[in-house]
């Protein structure tokens, strides 16, 4: 009866980013379970953009994954995601379940949760929308003082973050009423 249970014991793939040690460990778990351990080779995912020259070419456009939008939602202005990206539907674990005082150290706190929606954007393929590289373009021809620290297609991986996710984080972590806020120079 045990080897039949094995056998229609359905499996998965799972991709996890790790150091050597714990990769190490997970092999000797495997093997002191007498598991079957099989590793699958995946092209590691970066967190980089596609270079200037492969923007606008979606097969060059490799996250890892895709998650699809649902189109029958409605789009947001800001993020052009359906729904949008601070929408309960899109709810991770790391999101805060009640706003914070206001504290100086609150744009620590803001600049992690801004490079966590930055991911989740990256694999709705946010930042290589037509629509959205236009407005990048746009603001760096407003401001070119912004060109120096972080816009700058293909050479960084800064990008401008939709004022749905600044209303959502700042609301979380709120500056002092002293205290401005930095802008997208994180």
């Amino acid at each position: 009866m045990e080897g039949s249970q094995k056998e229609v014991e359905e499996k998965y793939v799972v991709a996890i980013n790790m150091t050597a040690l714990q990769h190490e460990v997970i092999k000797n778990l495997f093997g002191h379970n007498d598991w079957e351990y099989e590793e699958i080779l995946v092209q590691q995912r970066t967190g980089e953009l596609p270079t200037q020259d492969q923007q606008g070419e979606e097969e060059n456009y490799n996250p890892g994954f895709i998650i699809e939008q649902d189109h029958t939602e409605n789009e947001c202005a800001y993020c052009l995601c359906k729904p949008c990206i601070t929408h309960e539907k899109n709810r991770q674990l790391w999101w805060e379940d009640e706003d914070h005082e206001p504290q100086e150290w609150n744009s620590g706190l803001r600049k992690d949760l801004y490079k966590r929606f930055w991911t989740m954007l990256y694999h709705r393929k946010v930042w290589v929308d037509p629509r959205y590289i236009t407005r990048k373009d746009n603001a760096l021809q407003q401001d070119p003082k912004y060109k120096k620290f972080a816009w700058i297609r293909g050479y960084h991986k800064r990008d401008l973050m939709p004022e749905c996710v600044l209303k959502l984080v700042r609301r979380w972590f709120p500056n002092p009423p002293s205290a401005v806020y930095m802008g997208h120079r994180w």
